[in-house]
């Protein structure tokens, strides 16, 4: 499902004194396959960009297609059938927003994640919703037995965060959404989720967006990126020429992740470095130069 975005413009209290332009033309491709990162300050749009995504927020200007799915303000009549199809589009863009575990709120492991089923598939019962519920959880590396009966409020943050993505993987939707994935977790804990993510990417899901902050986790994990700022994409490329423009990320208040900073080091002392900016990759370089 490739999503494109042409002029997509959005405001928030749009009839008020409060009124605020939050989109203002957006224009992007996010290819199928994909791991895309969003980037950008704070209040750039990057949240409401995504929420467009599987309908939270309708478009009201511009243009904005999910594979077959046309979500522009001429495709929403009639309603009846618009909203028929935002219930299918949301089986295919799975969303998960920023601290997941705070929207856990069932007695059970097992009826948390169950929930999306009862609502899509209500004929989904018995055997056949077990099964589905063992899949997404040992999907995310939980053991089923051991946690299906358990309140998910005993389980620790981690674990907390991976049945919430469970909760959305057992719609096997094809594309997964994250609003800042690893936020509040521990270095390690980082790290396994990350690790989560691309063991599902191009298996269980062919395309994963992420919004970040932390630009190491962004150079580390994605293949292209989009930087917003004042509710545009103004840049919209690879990994390899997003973080080579320096001037362009401080202009636009943005850190370089840790192997841009060294290789900008290494620059200014004369031994320039051609890298992906992935640590592994950077490190082989650095090794290879030093032994010439």
């Amino acid at each position: 499902m490739q999503i494109i975005s042409k002029g997509l413009k959005f405001t928030y209290n749009k009839k008020t004194e409060f009124k605020r332009q939050a989109l203002n033309g957006v224009d992007l491709t996010i290819n199928e396959g994909d791991f895309f990162g969003i980037i950008g300050q704070t209040g750039s749009g990057k949240s409401t960009f995504i929420e467009h995504l599987n309908g939270l927020i309708p478009v009201e200007s511009g243009e904005l297609t999910i594979g077959e799915f046309d979500l522009s303000v001429s495709a929403q009549k009639p309603k009846k059938a618009y909203k028929e199809r935002l219930k299918l589009l949301r089986r295919k863009v799975g969303m998960v927003f920023q601290y997941p575990e705070y929207q856990l709120f069932a007695e059970t492991v097992f009826e948390d994640v169950a929930f999306g089923i009862k609502n899509f598939f209500p004929e989904i019962e018995g055997e056949q919703l077990a099964l589905k519920v063992k899949n997404a959880l040992e999907l995310v590396g939980l053991n089923y037995y051991e946690v299906k009966d358990k309140s998910p409020f005993e389980l620790s943050g981690g674990q907390k965060r991976r049945v919430a993505i469970a909760g959305v993987l057992v719609l096997e939707p094809e594309v997964l959404v994250l609003d800042e994935p690893v936020a509040g977790l521990d270095p390690v804990g980082k790290r396994n989720l990350m690790e989560l993510l691309h063991s599902l990417h191009g298996t269980v899901l062919k395309t994963i967006v992420i919004v970040s902050h932390d630009m190491d986790e962004v150079s580390e994990n994605c293949n292209r990126v989009a930087v917003f700022s004042d509710g545009v994409a103004v840049k919209v490329d690879t990994i390899e020429n997003i973080f080579a423009d320096v001037d362009f990320l401080v202009k636009h208040g943005l850190e370089l992740p840790l192997t841009a900073k060294i290789k900008e080091d290494l620059k200014a002392v004369g031994v320039d470095i051609i890298t992906d900016y992935k640590i592994d990759n950077l490190i082989e370089k650095i090794y290879k130069n030093y032994k010439g």
